[in-house]
């Protein structure tokens, strides 16, 4: 395994902002909270940001900078997000890697075969995999 690689069994939080469109209550993300985010330059990132459980604690997402007031936290292990499929059956063939660094541990991007694009099946998928962590 490369220092980039996630075993399987890692969990993975991704923190969901509060209200429609990203989150339906009473604990259910939608796909518009795994969808890629536009950059100023017009790019999309190239993954989806999450963080690994080993590394950090759901207080730590949530205490980040850039979390607002009333976020949650989503929950799903990195060999359930690699082993997705879309509604025909087939691998959407997404990989969870290790972006972090000394400011921001723990910090890794699920990814799409095509970095800076995410299937719409794939957001669907996502939102149905990733649960709500302690409400």
């Amino acid at each position: 395994m490369s220092d980039r690689a996630i075993a399987d069994e890692e969990v993975l939080y991704r923190r969901i902002q509060p209200g429609l469109p990203w989150f339906e209550p009473p604990d259910r993300p939608t796909s518009a909270s795994f969808k890629l985010r536009r950059l100023e330059d017009g790019r999309y990132e190239e993954g989806l940001s999450v963080y690994r459980a080993s590394m950090v604690g759901v207080d730590d997402v949530l205490a980040k900078p850039e979390a607002k007031p009333g976020c949650l936290v989503a929950q799903a292990t990195a060999g359930a997000v690699r082993a997705l499929t879309n509604a025909e059956g087939k691998p959407l063939n997404l990989d969870v890697v290790a972006i972090g660094d000394e400011n921001d541990p723990g910090h890794a991007e699920i990814r799409g075969p095509n970095p800076g694009k995410m299937a719409p099946s794939a957001s669907r998928e996502l939102a149905k995999l990733f649960k709500v962590v302690g409400r």
